[in-house]
Formats: structure tokens, sequence, C-alpha cells
């Protein structure tokens, strides 16, 4: 067998088993009703990673870590930090981070997203947003000073499954889809945010914040 199909063979077993690693977490998560991207949102987090090449990221909802597989996955010497209010969740998303990979320097903080983030010590050039849609523009406004110039926020769920574009919202959604509203005002009339929209799974927004260079004195 000549070189070259020695590797795409290698290449195609190793998509095949990470496809039913995949799919596994996802069909666990439905049964348990744990929500989590989709596999197109997750390949676009990870299309991101590759461009961009984050040195440290931020995940704010990291749920039992099927989007963080995404981010994690293409991380060179950078860091991972996920946080979320699920203590159970955060713990398995930790397993399943650590199994699939144990060199990468990542680490699961459990408890209130608006309470951590105001204490952690990095600057972060990517951030994933999918906690609670009502907490989004305070999640925006409490990171900011957390960001690296360039950096981008991505946050899921924009549409809201289309209600984000009904008049009438129950009230049930009520909270949320306000929530949604006012980040997506917050990050579109900022001078130092560039947004984007893109009709990928429920809804992403992407968002580069143009921090000003600094005056010296």
């Amino acid at each position: 067998m000549k070189e070259t199909e020695v590797k795409q063979n290698s290449s195609i077993n190793l998509y095949l088993k990470e496809n039913k690693i995949l799919d596994d977490l996802l069909k666990k998560a439905s049964i348990e009703k744990i929500p989590v991207v989709d596999k197109d949102t997750g390949r676009f987090l990870e299309v991101i990673c590759v461009l961009a090449n984050p040195r440290n990221i931020l995940e704010i909802g990291c749920g039992i870590g099927f989007s963080s597989y995404f981010m994690i996955k293409n991380l060179k010497d950078g860091k991972y930090t996920g946080i979320d209010l699920n203590a159970e969740r955060a713990k398995r998303a930790e397993e399943f981070i650590r199994s699939n990979f144990p060199e990468k320097k990542c680490r699961f903080i459990t408890g209130n997203a608006l309470k951590i983030i105001p204490e952690l010590g990095s600057k972060y050039d990517m951030v994933f947003i999918d906690g609670a849609k009502y907490e989004y523009p305070f999640y925006i406004k409490i990171v900011k000073s957390k960001l690296r110039k360039n950096a981008l926020i991505i946050a899921d769920n924009i549409f809201y499954k289309n209600k984000i574009f009904n008049k009438k919202v129950g009230s049930h959604d009520l909270n949320s889809v306000s929530g949604i509203r006012e980040y997506i005002d917050y990050v579109t009339n900022d001078r130092y945010f560039e947004s984007n929209f893109f009709d990928i799974g429920d809804g992403l927004s992407v968002v580069k914040y143009l921090r000003p260079y600094s005056k010296r004195i």
C-alpha cells in the first residue's frame, strides 16, 4: 500500500472514531434532555479555532463538554476554561475532555459565571457564550474587561428558535428573548465591537473586539 493511501486510511479511521465519540455523547444528551450545540455549530467553532488559533479560551455554559471538544481539539499551547452552574455537568465535561485530550491545558469551574469571571486573572482571545439566555447582556458586559484586542466572542442560540423575530413572545420565553435582544443591541451599537450573525444551528453571533490602542504617556 502506498504511503498516501496509508495516510488517507488513517485520517478516515480517526474521523470515524471521532464521529462515534461525538454521536455517543449526543445520544446521552438527548436521552437526559441536556442542551448541547448541534454538530454544525461545533464544526464552526472548530474552524474558527483553526483559523484564529486562540491562546486562551473561555466558555460560559460548558455543559457536558460537547462544544468544548471542538474548541479544545486544535488548541496548541493555549489554555481553556469552562464554567457551568451545574456541578455534575461540569464534572462530566472535565472527564470527557480529559479522556480525549489528556495533554491539553484545561480547567472546569462550577458556579455562577457572573461571579466567577471578575475573579479570573487571565485575558481571553476567544469566548463562547451558551449560558442562560436572559443573562447574555450581563455576560458580554462583564467579560469585556477580560478581552484581548481582536478577541472573538461567539454567542449561541441567537435566533432562539426564530422567536427573536416574532412581535409577540409567550411569557415562558419572554425573559430569554428579551435578554438576547438586549445582547444584540449592545454588541451592534458598541463602537469597539464588530458584529456578524450567521444562520448556523439556532443562530450564531460572532463579535470581534476592536479594543483601542492605549496611549503611552
